[in-house]
């Protein structure tokens, strides 16, 4: 789900949907993760985890749509005041349903005491297409084999714990 990945043949046909997205990398005090493990509802023997975040809707800052994407993901109600960043940004091509969505994405951080993660408001594709939400320790669940997205997450919890010290 990143610029690192490879456009194969299959994808070559698939309609392009080009859009800007809002993620939040959920950082706990022992630096797990936040995290959605999901999977294209057309390659479900493929799952993958992804950071919190999505799509920018129509008019909306990508601070406001990370804080919308925070409490409809995880049920979690913050403000924008409680975001470091932005961390990071990156443009990225996946495919997803049937089609290639090219992702331009700015990554924001949010350091919180653990919490139990219940979506305040997933969409019915999300429903469809998410496992579970769970805290994790991305690069555990890369040494396993599993997807984590982006590839560069290691470096960005740090760089999100850098930034919340920075703030106390």
């Amino acid at each position: 789900m990143s610029d690192e990945e490879t456009v194969d043949e299959r994808t070559l046909d698939e309609p392009v949907l080009h859009r800007r997205a809002a993620r939040v990398v959920v950082v706990d005090p022992d630096g797990l993760v936040l995290m959605i493990e999901g999977f294209d509802p057309h390659h479900p023997e493929q799952p993958y985890w992804y950071t919190v975040g999505g799509g920018l809707e129509a008019g909306e800052s990508e601070r406001d749509a990370a804080v919308r994407e925070v409490w409809e993901e995880t049920g979690r109600t913050i403000s924008v005041d409680d975001l470091v960043g932005p961390v990071h940004h990156d443009e990225g091509s996946f495919s997803f349903e049937g089609r290639r969505i090219v992702q331009q994405q700015v990554f924001y951080g949010l350091a919180t005491e653990r919490f139990d993660a219940e979506p305040g408001d997933l969409a019915e594709l999300e429903v469809r297409s998410t496992l579970r939400i769970a805290w994790v320790d991305p690069g555990a669940r890369r040494a396993a084999g599993e997807a984590v997205y982006p590839l560069t997450l290691e470096d960005l919890v740090r760089a999100v714990q850098e930034a919340a010290a920075t703030r106390s």
